[in-house]
């Protein structure tokens, strides 16, 4: 039996997981967190932190593991990589790649090299004298070696440009961090899968976010596929994204990436070379037919992968939305509704990650340690998904242990 070894047990680690499984492979599941929750699905969990790569390699030697993947974290795609490196196994991404696709600041570079825009930012060096005065505010403060929200704020003075500073260096390995011009346009995400060298498609969503904690990152609300810009990104940019994705040489691969749109012009500034938290994924496979769990599977085993089977970003005229709900801080007192929503056709899958008890604290604010649940849903109609998504928001409530409303407003489809 092929035994394969996933890095990171977050919840959403775990659709992997039950796929891995019901293709007949043994699972296991490595994380520092005893009680990290995809471990409860897995054939087995171990607690080896997934950046000590020598002891994960010696573990897979001991263990005979011939397969090797990362989950649904950031932090570990570096490590991930060096394991299968020195293991000799197959990965989706080499050295260069994963750090390019890794690092916001590489990233920056790179995309500008292809002719595809970034937010205006400045670079600071953890060792830089800087004049606040100098800077444009607001600005957005960020590390480079971060996501999920990790690190990030909004500055609006200068007292808070200097803690944001201080709070950026405090959550990065780097020598320096970004300062970009805050954008509160709304974005899209454009998900694409790459195989034989050719990368294709496969979703696009405009994202709605929450407006409402004005100094912290803007965590997502939700996403309506397929994006109302999917016409004019593959006319416009498309070409130029295809030209830098096989510039680096991927070849067998899925990469995610989020940009704001404003006047029409694209500015990216988050790459994801893994699945993602918020897994267009899902939608990708109940509408298309299209696993793109499977795929990253086959290549960890080393089997062939054929351009053939890759769907584009066709919705086949359906309307899908993700839900994301966003919780205050305070304790979880009482949550109503999700034994209704689970009732209904139009839902095919909801991710719970917080529940009664569990506590919000000021530290997640801006951060995905917000998100109650996700929420995943598909109609015939933009107008039937638009009345959907009120219908589910509107049935969802979230009381604190005070009896006090915890969940932030929605959003609603235009």
């Amino acid at each position: 039996m092929n035994k394969l070894l996933i890095l990171g047990a977050n919840p959403e680690t775990i659709p992997l997981i039950e796929r891995a499984r019901s293709m007949g492979l043994y699972v296991i599941v490595t994380d520092n967190d005893p009680n990290a929750p995809a471990k409860k699905v897995a054939d087995k969990g171990i607690d080896i932190n997934g950046m000590d790569v020598s002891r994960l390699v010696q573990f897979c030697k001991d263990e005979k593991v011939n397969a090797v993947l990362v989950g649904v974290a950031d932090r570990l795609i570096e490590p991930y990589q060096q394991v299968c490196e020195m293991l000799g196994l197959p990965c989706y991404g080499n050295k260069y790649q994963c750090e390019v696709l890794t690092n916001k600041g590489k990233f920056n570079s790179l995309c500008k090299e292809y002719n595809l825009a970034t937010i205006p930012s400045t670079t600071l060096n953890r060792k830089d004298t800087i004049d606040l005065k100098q800077i444009t505010l607001p600005v957005f403060i960020k590390p480079v070696d971060r996501n999920s929200g990790k690190g990030m704020s909004i500055a609006y003075s200068e007292q808070e440009l200097s803690n944001g500073i201080e709070k950026a260096f405090s959550n990065t390995s780097s020598d320096y961090i970004l300062l970009e011009k805050y954008m509160t346009c709304n974005d899209v995400l454009v998900s694409y899968t790459i195989a034989d060298g050719e990368p294709t498609l496969s979703a696009m969503a405009d994202r709605y976010t929450c407006k409402e904690q004005n100094r912290a990152s803007q965590v997502c609300l939700g996403a309506i596929y397929p994006s109302n810009l999917l016409e004019v990104y593959m006319e416009k940019e498309h070409p130029k994204m295809v030209k830098m994705l096989k510039g680096i040489g991927l070849k067998n691969a899925i990469l995610t990436i989020s940009a704001f749109v404003e006047n029409g012009n694209f500015y990216y500034y988050d790459p994801g070379f893994r699945l993602q938290g918020e897994a267009p994924n899902l939608h990708m496979e109940n509408i298309n037919g299209f696993d793109q769990k499977e795929f990253l599977i086959n290549i960890a085993l080393g089997n062939k992968i054929s351009k053939d089977d890759i769907i584009e970003a066709d919705f086949q005229n359906k309307h899908a939305a993700t839900i994301w709900f966003l919780l205050k801080q305070g304790v979880v007192g009482q949550v109503v509704g999700f034994d209704t929503i689970e009732k209904d056709p139009s839902i095919f899958h909801i991710s719970r990650r917080l529940f009664e008890g569990d506590v919000i604290t000021e530290a997640m604010t801006g951060t995905e340690g917000q998100v109650m649940a996700r929420v995943y849903l598909c109609c015939k109609t933009k107008q039937d998904l638009k009345n959907k998504v009120s219908e589910i928001q509107d049935t969802i409530k979230v009381f604190d242990k005070n009896n006090n409303n915890q969940l932030f407003n929605g959003f609603f489809i235009k």
